[in-house]
């Protein structure tokens, strides 16, 4: 039995998969809508990168924090 405390993270992965593969939805066996399915992808791509750059100024901070005090 998996630790309980990585259940959230199963959860979170989980869910962001089945909503990225969702939006492929359109183009997976229909490849008369390609270019549907490349708005979605650079949409994605923009988000993630979004949220990586979140996570990267995020870190910079609490080391700065951290080294500060």
């Amino acid at each position: 039995m998996p630790d309980p405390r990585f259940s959230g993270f199963f959860l979170l992965t989980g869910v962001t998969f089945v909503g990225f593969a969702s939006g492929f939805g359109v183009c997976l066996f229909n490849l008369d809508t390609v270019d549907a399915c490349v708005g979605v992808a650079n949409h994605w791509v923009g988000i993630f990168q979004q949220v990586g750059d979140h996570i990267i100024a995020w870190a910079f901070a609490i080391f700065h924090a951290a080294f500060q005090r």
